[in-house]
């Protein structure tokens, strides 16, 4: 089943039991939209989602687990203990710290544009390099494309003047 079923069953179970009417939910969204949702016609943004938890008097990541749980069959309870195990181990290795980062002022910092560089892959190709190994025999030993090995490479060399 998709999501988007799944959150349209959620959405009308929850309006059904709690007897509101269409008329109730106009805060979070309009009428005929909510009636698209509810037959699972179209999707909704998180923010409409976060609006339409608030009017069905529902915690929005409780909305979410009860949508999961009937996509996959699975009952809500294991879907959020799951999640929170995940959400421990993401915690012990430093994730939250990391996610703390993201934001300043209530904003998203921005990243520098392009693919953040592999340091491992890096440090790796830095330490065969002055071990005097070829970019060849570099790619070899770790398993890059010679491609990736070359851009290490002139990276290396530009960061070290001497070379």
């Amino acid at each position: 089943m998709q999501l988007r079923i799944a959150i349209a069953g959620a959405i009308r179970a929850l309006r059904l039991k709690r007897g509101l009417r269409y008329e109730h939910l106009y805060e979070a969204s309009a009428k005929s939209k909510i009636s698209a949702l509810e037959r699972g016609e179209t999707s909704i943004t998180l923010e409409k989602f976060e609006a339409l938890s608030e009017a069905l008097k529902i915690d929005s990541l409780a909305l979410l687990a009860l949508s999961m749980s009937a996509q996959q069959g699975i009952p809500y309870s294991s879907l959020i203990n799951n999640a929170y195990e995940q959400l421990r181990a993401f915690e012990a290795e430093g994730g939250i710290e990391l996610l703390a980062e993201q934001f300043a002022n209530e904003e998203l910092v921005q990243r520098p544009r392009g693919k953040p560089a592999n340091t491992e892959n890096l440090n790796a190709v830095r330490r065969l390099k002055e071990a005097g190994l070829s970019q060849a025999r570099i790619a070899d030993e770790l398993g890059l494309s010679p491609t990736i090995v070359n851009r290490h490479w002139k990276r290396i060399a530009s960061e070290d003047p001497k070379t």
